[in-house]
């Protein structure tokens, strides 16, 4: 394909964008916890807090630990995981969420504590990641294509689920909190959370060509950029100074950061040694394995220089926005993992999981090194509280322990423990679900006065509960339906108490639509179109049933039914080379949601035609090689579209109306009986006069196309003219011209006359005669 071609059709709109609003530097600096958005399974840290403390991941110990940048020194450890384990983080005012992609668990900390409040289970692997922003915290599962709301103390759903029906390649957020995701097809879909109505709305979608499934993104203050590796391409939408051009090194799985300035992105391309840097309108490439950094990783944009990690070679190198050097490079610890960057407070931070040293680069440029692991540091909570891995399979969006709904906002001090314990000594029962650490920071538990812990607000002491005997099951609550972009509704709810065997679900008073197992919180129910409400029943065997409230009443609608009644006609004329095709329909059974336009296709003999239209009738133009335009076959395909998506495709065959063209005469007719022939002054000058005497058969006379003759003899050559097929006569222009020296003045003259209805012509048997006239000489001898 031609490349300017192909750049200026790279995207389209399928509705118009609605603006984006502004992303901090600290929010850019890493809103995705993404490691896997290019395979390569490198932790990510992604950091929105202005307290002077960062978090590390160190995968070979199972650990987080915090580093004070100012002092250079470790303050604190957690074991949340095997050693081993691949861990991500998000860390934003007060809170914490750690990712341990190896087990598939997802745990909130309270950083006032180091206590956990919420845990989740998720798919082991690369395929979920944590967007956040202000406050709010999202979970992308690619596996299931879907993007929820999440509580950040609890990690519960909250509201609606977006659900992407082709899957998601990946997703960035903007500095509104806009969350962009971009689908194995190249859809570009622009999302916001409703806080009114709990559910995500789609602001815009648009497709962008020659992208696929290792398409990333880079959040900026306003849009994306997208970079497709495919056929190496990067596009700009929604930062108001939108860019179409080629990389042609990007290929394979792509390094990204969560978010960069607009006007200096970054990616690398381990596969071929590449950092593109798109600035200024324009991309440049730098193939930054001619200077010993043969396998680029994440690269960050920090204080105007692109800083590119060189995996296996211990060493982070600095770019100017236009590729080059910019300063001697960093040297790290290459005798552990590789280089994770870390944005945070004013600073650059070099984390190098298993290794006691990493570095920061402070906002002038200067490097100094820091102690990130310190052995001598007990870990928060002991080692025994580390997280083990669950022992179901991981289910997305499926809470470890039930809790009661929880606004947002709302921060629940976590629970105390029974009684302080040494650090290698875990308390009797050990901690709640998912719970790490044994007390606040000091390693007391917290407390709201003397005597909080023993009595309730009246003072009373509480009824004391044996956790040994099993509790009577619990009806779940908080039953909420939604419908989904395909029709069905999700269902949600919550459960407190002992844990069910199963949940089903139905339509109130209906019949079982779907069971699932008792860790879900969520599922998906196809109905037919119409008004519905949801109950929720748990069940554990030997106990009675126990059924929810029904949920709130939803209206669903499905995609439409096909068209009937498809009839059309297909005209010729005698006059041109075109026909006109017509056709019309019934509308189909909208199922809920009104049709909002047809597809019609037309083919003919000739090609084929597309028209979308918003009424139940459609024209086409064929266009022929002659006359009385019959391009049949002439098939049409009607399709049906609604808001939410194509109905069945019905065909249709069109016959010809005509008008015919009329049967052509016999051919080989003699139609001329007699002639005479006169000429204008002296015969020399050869020019006359021959009257044809005409007598035409009677299919010749009745024949209601078109007759022409075709005289030859003259001295100009062929000569031509129309003449009415029932004539009785024809006077034919001669014009032999004048003969000088010895020449006896005879001249011989043929007519053929031609019949042609427009598609074929048939001739008469050819007519001939002569004429003689005089020379002009002088000296004729």
């Amino acid at each position: 394909m031609n490349g300017s071609k192909r750049l200026r059709g790279l995207f389209t709109r399928s509705r118009s964008s609605r603006g984006a609003a502004e992303l901090s530097v600290v929010v850019v600096a890493g809103s995705l916890v993404a490691g896997v958005l290019f395979g390569s399974g490198a932790t990510r840290t992604a950091v929105d807090i202005a307290d002077g403390l960062t978090w590390f991941t160190d995968g070979p110990t199972g650990e987080v630990i915090e580093v004070n940048p100012a002092t250079g020194h470790p303050e604190a450890r957690i074991p949340v995981g095997a050693e081993g384990d691949t861990l991500d983080i998000a860390q934003y005012a007060g809170r914490l969420i750690v990712t341990n992609r190896t087990t598939g668990q997802l745990t909130s900390f309270d950083l006032s504590s180091l206590l956990a409040s919420g845990q989740q289970r998720i798919s082991p692997g690369g395929a979920t990641d944590v967007l956040h922003h202000d406050g709010v915290v999202f979970l992308l599962d690619r596996d299931r294509g879907t993007i929820a709301n999440v509580d950040p103390v609890t990690a519960d759903a909250i509201g609606e689920m977006w659900s992407s029906p082709t899957g998601i390649a990946d997703a960035a957020i903007d500095g509104a909190g806009r969350i962009w995701t971009i689908d194995p097809k190249g859809l570009l879909t622009e999302l916001r959370w409703s806080q009114g109505s709990q559910r995500f709305v789609e602001q815009d979608a648009r497709r962008i060509d020659h992208s696929g499934a290792r398409s990333v993104l880079v959040g900026h203050e306003h849009g994306v950029t997208v970079f497709g590796p495919e056929e190496g391409i990067v596009v700009q939408v929604g930062t108001g100074h939108e860019l179409v051009a080629d990389a042609i090194r990007l290929a394979g799985e792509l390094a990204v950061p969560a978010s960069a300035p607009a006007d200096l992105v970054p990616v690398s391309s381990p596969g071929t040694g590449t950092v593109a840097i798109v600035g200024d309108g324009m991309v440049r490439e730098v193939e930054v394995g001619a200077i010993g950094c043969a396998e680029p990783g994440r690269p960050e944009v920090f204080e105007g220089l692109v800083y590119v990690p060189c995996d296996g070679a211990g060493r982070v190198i600095r770019l100017t926005a236009d590729g080059h050097r910019a300063g001697a490079d960093i040297e790290v610890s290459d005798a552990h993992g590789d280089p994770d960057l870390v944005l945070d407070d004013g600073n650059l931070l070099i984390n190098v999981p298993g290794a006691v040293h990493g570095a920061v680069v402070h906002a002038d440029g200067t490097v100094s090194s820091i102690v990130r692991y310190d052995d001598s540091l007990p870990p928060a909570g002991g080692a025994a509280h580390a997280l083990a891995p669950p022992s179901a399979p991981a289910q997305p969006l499926v809470p470890v322990g039930d809790h009661a709904p929880a606004a947002p906002a709302a921060h629940p001090a976590p629970a105390a423990p029974a009684a302080p314990q040494a650090a290698d000594q875990p308390a009797a029962g050990g901690p709640a679900d998912g719970a790490v650490g044994s007390g606040p920071r000091g390693g007391v538990a917290p407390s709201e006065g003397p005597g909080a812990g023993d009595h309730g607000p009246s003072g009373s002491p509480p009824p004391s509960v044996n956790p040994n005997v099993p509790q009577p099951l619990q009806a779940p609550h908080g039953v909420t339906a939604a419908e989904l972009q395909s029709g069905s509704v999700q269902v949600t709810w919550q459960h407190a108490g002992d844990p069910a065997k199963t949940f089903t679900v139905q339509e109130e008073g209906g019949q079982t639509l779907v069971e699932v197992d008792g860790r879900e919180r969520q599922t998906t129910v196809t109905v037919a179109p119409g008004t519905h409400r949801f109950t929720v029943t748990a069940i554990r065997p030997g106990e009675p049933y126990e059924t929810s409230e029904p949920s709130n009443p939803v209206t669903t609608s499905g995609r439409p039914g096909p068209v009937t009644d498809i009839v059309g006609h297909v005209s010729g004329n005698p006059n041109d080379t075109t026909a006109a095709v017509t056709v019309s329909w019934r509308p189909p059974a909208d199922n809920g949601s009104p049709v909002v336009s047809y597809t019609v296709v037309m083919t003919d003999a000739y090609g084929s035609q597309t028209q979308t239209v918003a009424t139940t009738t459609a024209s086409f133009t064929s266009t022929c090689t002659t006359t009385y335009c019959n391009p049949s076959p002439v098939v049409v395909q009607v399709t049906p579209t609604n808001t939410k998506g194509d109905g069945p495709a019905r065909q249709a065959q069109l016959s010809y109306d005509g008008p015919v063209p009329p049967a052509p005469p016999a051919a080989g007719k003699q139609l001329v009986t007699a002639f005479t022939h006169s000429w204008v002054g002296r015969s020399w000058w050869g020019r006359g006069t021959t009257r044809l005497t005409l007598a035409p058969p009677s299919d010749w006379r009745s024949f209601q196309g078109t007759c022409t003759w075709t005289h030859t003899g003259n001295r100009g050559g062929e000569e031509s003219g129309e003449v009415r097929c029932d004539a009785t006569s024809l006077s034919v222009p001669i014009d032999t011209g004048v003969i000088r020296g010895a020449d006896n003045g005879v001249r011989q003259h043929s007519i053929v006359f031609t019949a042609s209805n427009g598609v074929e012509t048939v001739q008469s048997q050819p007519f001939q005669w002569e004429t003689r006239q005089e020379a002009l000489c002088d000296r004729c001898f």
